[in-house]
């Protein structure tokens, strides 16, 4: 189960999204729909915190455990991490269900576009109540320090995204400590997503510190729960109430985040060792979640999608036109009725790095890359793989492609058991190499050790901008390595780039829309990635729990959640 709460301008990362769900959320739809809805529409139980009972103890299977709480670090960028931490820092703003970001109340009185000429200038006036753990109010020079340490300019701060901190050009104190003026040096219309979550400036003012300070535990919270506990050998998370907390009181006494592999979490739910369970497009969990007593099961459709990553400095798939053989060696329409079929959802595939399916402006870029075995195997006989028997060989060598996955994802084996099956029908040989699950992104992903990998990507309310840090071509560092941020593939073009500025700096919707688009067709020219399909937010939870279960867009609101009475 992973639900990302960071709606900020960073993407969150969804490791093994592959079988579970990752959602951000809501308002309840009819909870016997078999098909996820539109943006807007979630499945989360809702109930009047005076319905709910005070205190109980909530357990939340996660299937990695984080090995960096900094979320705006590279390594902390993960679905599970932010789930954990969403309940722990403060963010400007959240997500309702209609995807819209509403005023975070209890740690902003208000946060406006003051200008737009000669510069976009925007101006938060903080809670006054707002307050770390340590009684250090909450003021400027957390915001301050939060943007120098993301801005991207200080490369000792390995961040895991740079987007729209790049684009400011102050932070000041206004009227008091409490009152800040952002003004950027070139606009970005998703401000939105700035500041959420915000770190100390304690902890972002020293690179070692933000790198490394956060890799055991929480060094602060200024949320409705603190952390209590984090025991790796048991590999949980425990989070209690925060009685400092100046907001609403949280009803739960605890949030007990446990790591315990996906094949054992029906039976876990159904022992009540967990109280939720993700199922994401694993019909096989889905039909165990049907079967356990006391389990209600949630739908709704949240910006979540599998795809698989292609690496472009890979000696092989550095040839563009080996990327675009084995883009369309492979059926992705027969693998989205495979995985979503027995769901009873839409099956089509998803043709669009940056909308979903049930997002304005979405549309299918992915034409120019039909599957068509015969031109996928043209383009490796022009590159000179040629067949000898049922392989591809070039210079002496065997074209064969190293696939990493984590165990214990019976969907992530499923897609990656069809890609195999399908590339082999041209002569690529997939060889699925399997990886400790805590190791994969650290150990494989984010240092570009591999040749293809699967994951899940959970999107934002704001498409285009959050995604720039995923397909912004890596830029070339004074040491002369890359800072590639979240583009794992390494692959990027200076035309995606100003596209991604373009867009940034665009107030008009429909406008910005038809940029995003433009962006996405480039993305399938370079052949970056393949989008799979769209992961429909399908989470089982007891049925006792309320103000849980699918989020679709909107953001989970930690100190409601509780269990009624």
């Amino acid at each position: 189960m992973q639900i990302a709460k960071r709606h900020g301008i960073a993407v969150v990362l969804c490791l093994l999204l592959l079988g579970a769900g990752c959602s951000s959320g809501g308002s309840k739809t009819d909870s016997s729909a078999s098909k996820p809805g539109a943006s807007g529409a979630n499945d989360i139980a809702p109930a009047d915190r005076a319905d709910l009972a005070d205190g109980g103890k909530l357990t939340w299977p996660i299937d990695t455990f984080p090995s960096n709480f900094n979320l705006s670090q590279l390594d902390g960028a993960l679905a599970d991490g932010a789930s954990v931490m969403g309940a722990l820092m403060p963010s400007m703003f959240n997500i309702d269900p209609l995807a819209q970001p509403v005023v975070n109340t209890d740690f902003a009185t208000s946060a406006v576009l003051t200008a737009t000429e000669p510069k976009q200038i925007v101006t938060y006036k903080l809670n006054p109540k707002a307050t770390w753990d340590d009684a250090t109010p909450i003021t400027e020079a957390d915001f301050e320090a939060q943007w120098k340490a993301l801005s991207g300019k200080d490369k000792s701060f390995h961040i895991a995204s740079s987007n729209g901190y790049e684009n400011i050009e102050s932070v000041v104190k206004g009227s008091d400590d409490k009152e800040i003026v952002v003004t950027f040096a070139a606009p970005y219309v998703d401000w939105q997503g700035l500041f959420s979550p915000l770190y100390p400036a304690s902890t972002n003012k020293d690179a070692t510190v933000f790198n490394d300070g956060w890799k055991e535990k929480a060094l602060t919270t200024a949320g409705p729960f603190k952390m209590a506990g984090v025991d790796t050998t048991a590999q949980t998370i425990n989070l209690v109430r925060n009685d400092k907390w100046w907001g609403r009181r949280a009803k739960l006494d605890t949030i007990i985040f446990r790591k315990i592999d996906r094949d054992a979490q029906a039976d876990a739910l159904s022992n009540g060792e967990i109280d939720l369970m993700g199922v994401g497009s694993d019909v096989n969990r889905l039909k165990r979640a049907e079967g356990i007593s006391g389990v209600t099961i949630h739908h709704a459709a949240a910006p979540n999608f599998n795809h698989m990553t292609i690496n472009g400095t890979s000696a092989i798939l550095s040839d563009i036109n080996v990327r675009k053989a084995l883009a369309q060696a492979i059926d992705r329409d027969a693998v989205a009725k495979t995985l979503l079929g027995p769901l009873g959802v839409k099956t089509a595939p998803l043709g669009n790095h940056i909308y979903m399916t049930n997002q304005k402006g979405y549309q299918d870029n992915s034409t120019t890359l039909p599957f068509d075995i015969a031109a996928a195997g043209k383009l490796l006989d022009d590159a000179g793989w040629k067949l000898a028997g049922d392989t591809r060989m070039k210079d002496g060598k065997p074209l064969s492609l190293r696939l990493p996955l984590p165990p214990g994802s019976a969907v992530g084996k499923q897609i990656s058991e069809l890609v195999r099956s399908m590339a082999q029908k041209v002569g690529i040989k997939i060889d699925i190499q399997s990886v400790p699950g805590d190791d994969f992104f650290p150990k494989y992903v984010s240092l570009g050790n591999f040749d293809i990998v699967l994951f899940g990507w959970s999107g934002t309310p704001f498409p285009v901008t959050s995604a720039k840090s995923i397909y912004a071509a890596p830029k070339k560092q004074a040491d002369g390595t890359e800072d590639v941020q979240q583009n794992y593939a390494r692959i990027g073009t200076p035309d995606i780039d100003k596209l991604f500025n373009d867009a940034a700096a665009t107030f008009d919707a429909d406008k910005q829309i038809s940029i995003g688009n433009e962006i996405d067709k480039l993305i399938w020219a370079e052949v970056h990635s393949l989008t799979i399909y769209q992961v429909p937010d399908i989470v089982a939870t007891k049925a006792k729990l309320s103000n849980f279960g699918s989020f679709g867009f909107a953001t989970v609101v930690y100190e409601d959640i509780g269990y009624k009475k």
